[in-house]
């Protein structure tokens, strides 16, 4: 787990109760606003690639996917 994925897990939980899914994974599934695409489009420059939480999402899903298996 890289500090950033440790970091987003600990904000997650903090603003969202007892989760231990990344914040950007958690966004990335919300219904599409303002808020969100604003978020996605700094999560995109801060972290220097494109569509970042939808891969964080899918990462995400597929780390849920071994675990359950």
């Amino acid at each position: 787990m890289t500090r950033w994925w440790a970091a987003s897990l600990l904000i997650n939980r903090a603003l969202c109760g007892n989760a231990s899914e990344p914040l950007c994974s958690r966004v990335y599934r919300q219904p599409p606003s303002r808020w969100r695409a604003v978020f996605m489009f700094c999560a995109d420059l801060l972290f220097a690639e494109p569509d970042h939480c939808a891969r964080i999402y899918r990462r995400w899903k597929a780390l849920q996917s071994t675990r359950t298996t």
